[in-house]
């Protein structure tokens, strides 16, 4: 394999990655507004685990249940 395509196959395993959490936020059955659905949604999209973690330890835990 040359680094070309090594490049293009880990950018697409990190992008789907990010896809994944963002789907993860969408379907959670957290009891949360639409805003703070769609802002958890948009935060997994962009950073991936590290913003999906991060908003969802923002949450209250009684959300979560």
């Amino acid at each position: 394999m040359t680094i070309d395509t090594t490049l293009i196959l880990l950018l697409a395993a990190v992008a789907l990655l990010h896809i994944l959490f963002c789907y993860n936020a969408m379907t959670s059955k957290a009891h949360i507004s639409s805003f703070k659905r769609w802002l958890w949604c948009g935060c997994s999209l962009l950073l991936g685990p590290l913003g999906y973690y991060l908003f969802q330890n923002s949450l209250p835990l009684d959300t979560l249940e």
